[in-house]
């Protein structure tokens, strides 16, 4: 039991977002697989096919090309005895007939030294016609006789003549059957040349040419050379993609199987290193995402919602282009990937930075699916990028059309540009393709955000646009049951907006958050102090504790109205962190004025938290305190809102609230200075009205003009309107200015 409580504990410890991960490598990997990698079959020569059986890829037809080469080899080497550039001189032709000349007269000078010095010429040349053992040159009992004339002083070196002349001429002179009578007529002149004396030239011509023969051989090295490059210039045959192979019934031959080898598919084991190799590209995409996102998107961590968004969209992505590829041609089907989809999805949901980034992984991802091309490659970078870009900062569900424009222009250049690169006027006539793809990525853009904001917890810019409707239920009530928190709400989302702005953070979640912090409030709308009117302070009659309960837990409430009412997780978050774990400072300093005697633990009246985690929680929290202390200044000259506003911002620092946010010094200022351009023009200077006197009846002819000219039915003095319109008694209207003036 204790290893499986081990493995239980291991198991438990693991990450969402690393099982995520896990799972989108997976799914990814099967998804490219399936769309690139060759089905696998078994089959042998002679069986049947079970089904049909199509190329994936064009290949070389391995069995009919090397048919054919090798058909070109033979053809060569059967002809090759016909071709004079296919033989060579043979140097045994030349020692043949270097060794005939010197037997000739070698048998003439033995013969003479048989027959002695009185032996007749005649009788020498019969003893060395008898004497050769054997006589290739065919040399007759005449032609020894008359070698046999030759002085004996002079036989030696006309035997070196002889032979010198047929030892060069057969080894440096071609001689065919062709030329053989034409090199034999030329013996004469060149033992002349050599020195031989004229009177034995005929006797030394007649062995010479009848040593000289062919001399050339069929150069069996240069004939196979030859016959190869003959093979090599052969057109290979090929199989191309989508051709058949081979038919279901249809017996398998050894071509057929050849041909399945080579393209991988024979044997379901083949395909292992396919896979691993997919797996490799779809973990090194996932790592360049990942690496960017941890080193570069603080504000948006990449956790297990955001890593199962991106997954499912790039999903999408590649199962639509793994189906693109089998109904359309590929220029068309690179033009239809619905690449700017998912990061539309991910740059309205998430942010533009992973948008982006995702864009360049997910592209190569798809250029393999279709080919592993360029071209797809590009105009998925070009319609992503487009697509991204488009929704960033999206105000309204009808700009969203504008994508359309974008990822159209954007492709439509992409595939003109690259046509007239690559010169392929294929590419450039699918230009309009592009068009559609945007049409196609819009449409399901604004289908699917609806039901991933609902599965994921997450918000886009049209989401928040809905809540920061007055009409939204919530905003409603609280403009009805705790109108002064619903204008102090008002007053904060101005604030807090201008602040983001400044510095960068999401504008509209602001604005948002700050409409909502307070409708904890809506559950005990009395206990807070711009909902009293004209009635008591409960806060009176309770304890400092109880009333420190009932004010701290409007940040609970409120989270528990926005849950029912299905607000976004970031506005909770907001409503949950905007007073973090600040001090509830007034009712601490009661109940430390009432409780002299015994100690009062200060984390008793301080809010449950926690602190903002996010630089829009931060300035919710810095807009609602600064808003809070202003309205509370009997002073509101802009020296003393400075100061109030600062006295906030710094507080809040000091105290530890803006730890756990992204905000900086510079930040912080940057917030200060907005906060003070909107309290300036709410808290401005104005203009002190005059007392005006009431005319009478007969003066104003039964009509008594406003102090803002607008004439109004005076009932016999009793009351007029004041310059704000309301009503005041007595014969004296005093005019008084209004707050909102």
């Amino acid at each position: 039991m204790k290893p499986i409580s081990q493995l239980w504990r291991r198991l438990r410890a693991i990450s969402p977002a690393s099982v995520v991960a896990a799972v989108t490598l997976v799914a990814l990997t099967v998804i490219i697989a399936w769309s690139v990698l060759p089905q696998s079959v078994s089959l042998e020569v002679g069986q049947l096919a079970k089904r049909d059986i199509d190329a994936p890829r064009t290949i070389v037809n391995r069995p009919a090309t090397e048919r054919l080469q090798e058909e070109a080899r033979r053809t060569y080497v059967r002809n090759a005895p016909n071709d004079p550039a296919n033989y060579e001189i043979n140097p045994a032709y030349a020692y043949m007939a270097e060794e005939a000349v010197e037997a000739a007269f070698n048998a003439v000078h033995q013969a003479r030294h048989d027959a002695g010095s009185g032996a007749s010429a005649a009788q020498v040349g019969r003893a060395a016609f008898n004497g050769l053992e054997s006589n290739p040159m065919n040399l007759t009992e005449a032609e020894l006789t008359a070698l046999a004339r030759i002085e004996p002083s002079q036989l030696d070196a006309a035997r070196q003549i002889a032979v010198s002349l047929t030892a060069s001429t057969m080894r440096n002179v071609r001689i065919s059957e062709d030329n053989l009578q034409q090199v034999r007529a030329g013996v004469t002149d060149d033992l002349t040349r050599l020195g031989l004396a004229p009177e034995w030239n005929a006797a030394v011509t007649a062995v010479v040419s009848k040593a000289i023969s062919p001399n050339l051989a069929l150069d069996l090295a240069r004939v196979e050379r030859a016959a190869a490059e003959e093979a090599d210039r052969v057109q290979p045959v090929y199989v191309f993609k989508g051709q058949n192979i081979i038919r279901r019934g249809d017996v398998a031959d050894a071509d057929q199987i050849a041909i399945l080898e080579d393209l991988g598919l024979l044997g379901a084991g083949r395909n292992v290193m396919g896979w691993f190799s997919v797996a490799g590209l779809v973990g090194m995409g996932m790592l360049y995402v990942g690496a960017y996102g941890r080193s570069f998107t603080r504000r948006v961590p990449l956790d297990a919602r955001v890593l199962a968004l991106v997954a499912i969209a790039c999903a999408v992505v590649l199962l639509a282009a793994g189906l693109l590829t089998s109904l359309v041609q590929a220029q068309l089907a690179a033009q239809l990937v619905p690449t700017a989809f998912a990061t539309m999805v991910v740059s309205a949901l998430v942010s533009l930075e992973v948008a982006l980034t995702l864009n360049i992984p997910l592209s190569v991802l798809v250029g393999i699916v279709l080919g592993g091309n360029a071209f797809p490659m590009l105009v998925s970078l070009a319609a992503g990028a487009a697509g991204a870009y488009s929704v960033s900062g999206l105000k309204d569900r009808v700009s969203m059309t504008r994508a359309v424009a974008y990822i159209g222009v954007a492709m439509s250049l992409a595939s003109v540009l690259y046509g007239l690169v690559t010169r392929d006027g294929e590419v450039m006539t699918v230009w309009y393709a592009g068009w559609a793809n945007g049409i196609i990525s819009t449409v399901m853009t604004l289908g699917s955000l609806p039901f991933f904001e609902a599965l994921f917890g997450m918000t886009s810019p049209m989401r928040l646009l809905e809540l920061s409707n007055p009409s939204h239920p919530l905003l409603k009530r609280l403009l009805i049951e705790a109108p002064g928190t619903y204008h102090h709400s008002i007053l904060v989302a101005n604030l807090a907006e201008t602040a983001a702005q400044a510095v960068g953070a999401d504008a509209l979640l602001v604005r948002v958050g700050a409409l909502y912090h307070d409708v904890g409030k809506l559950k005990r709308p009395y206990f807070f102090v711009e909902n009293q009117f004209a009635q008591g302070n409960p806060h009176d009659k309770i304890s400092p504790a109880l009333s420190t309960l009932v004010i701290t837990s409007h940040a609970k409430d409120g989270v528990d109205l926005a849950r029912a009412h299905r607000l976004p997780p970031a506005v909770v978050d907001i409503i949950r962190q905007h007073h973090g774990t600040g001090l509830v400072s007034y009712f601490y300093h009661r109940a430390t004025t009432e409780s002299k005697d015994s100690a009062v633990d200060e984390e008793d009246f301080r809010y449950p938290g926690p602190v903002p985690q996010t630089t829009e929680a931060a300035i919710v929290m810095l807009a609602d305190a600064v808003e809070a202390a202003v309205r509370s200044l009997s002073d509101t000259s802009p020296w003393q809102i400075k100061n109030a506003v600062r006295k906030v911002i710094w507080g809040k620092l000091n105290d530890g609230q803006l730890d756990q946010c992204n905000l900086t010094l510079r930040d912080l200022n940057s917030i200060q200075n907005a906060f003070l351009e909107v309290l300036s023009g709410v808290y401005h200077e104005r203009v002190e009205y005059p007392d005006l006197p009431v005319r009478s009846r007969a003066e104003g002819e039964g009509e008594a003009a406003d102090a803002d000219g607008d004439n109004q039915q005076a009932d016999g003095g009793a009351s007029q309107p004041g310059a704000d319109g309301s009503h005041q008694q007595g014969g004296v209207a005093g005019v008084e200015p209004d707050d909102a003036q």
